[in-house]
């Protein structure tokens, strides 16, 4: 959908740049990669791996999705915020209720996600027509007044954060799980780092559906305190994405 979207307004002189925020890198991203390229009229958007998460340390980003606007002169004109390509599909109310389990719950609390998916998607339009004169571009006070504060805890969970990536990319997995965990006490509203964790997690399931499962297994030791289900849960699937704000 995103390639979609760079292709409507990138006439007009907005481009669309994909970031993959995954410490597994291009593994866990190409399947996307190739299904964006597959559908393409013309040049694929540019679609970039950081399996360093520098992107979202550096912006600000605690859920994905999620962007930034930057102008042509490398100015900042709206910080990290919930961003969508277009309105949500059409879909066909389920006939059945969600089945028993983990499955279920994980459905029935996606179902019930708020997310302003029209909105943003008009906002982006409404950029590339009018560029700076947008409603939506933001003057710099706005754009500092609405970025998250990036106080000593948010610093210290950065670096927690970073040092369980560079663990679990060299092997000490049962060492990263001490640092992903204090990343998520210093910062619990970042869903990002809880997610990453929580996908990294060896599983009973096969197939790298682990990654999607991000909770507890029958039969499994889960070593971290929250999990996709129960934190969603706790905080209210309408909560998960900030609302879109103008």
């Amino acid at each position: 959908m995103w390639q979609s979207l760079h292709e409507q307004v990138s006439p007009h002189g907005v481009n669309i740049v994909s970031v993959c925020l995954d410490t597994a890198g291009t593994e866990a991203a190409m399947p996307h990669v190739n299904a964006a390229r597959a559908v393409a009229q013309g040049e694929p958007h540019p679609m970039l791996f950081d399996p360093g998460h520098l992107v979202d340390e550096v912006f600000g980003m605690i859920n994905v999705p999620n962007a930034v606007w930057i102008d042509g002169s490398g100015k900042l004109v709206r910080p990290s915020e919930p961003a969508w390509p277009a309105a949500a599909p059409e879909r066909p109310v389920p006939s059945a209720p969600p089945p028993d389990g983990r499955i279920g719950a994980m459905m029935a609390n996606a179902g019930q996600i708020v997310a302003d998916r029209a909105e943003y998607a008009a906002a982006v339009h409404d950029w590339a027509l009018k560029g700076a004169s947008s409603q939506f571009v933001l003057a710099a006070d706005e754009v500092i007044g609405r970025s998250l504060p990036r106080g000593r805890n948010e610093s210290l969970a950065a670096a927690h954060f970073e040092i369980a990536q560079f663990l679990h990319r060299n092997g000490s997995e049962s060492d990263a799980v001490e640092h992903f965990r204090r990343s998520h006490e210093l910062q619990p509203d970042n869903w990002t780092y809880r997610r990453q964790a929580w996908s990294m997690q060896p599983s009973a399931l096969d197939g790298g559906l682990e990654r999607f499962w991000q909770g507890p297994i029958d039969g499994t030791d889960w070593p971290y305190r929250g999990d996709w289900v129960s934190d969603i849960e706790q905080s209210g699937p309408e909560n998960y994405y900030g609302r879109f704000v103008p």
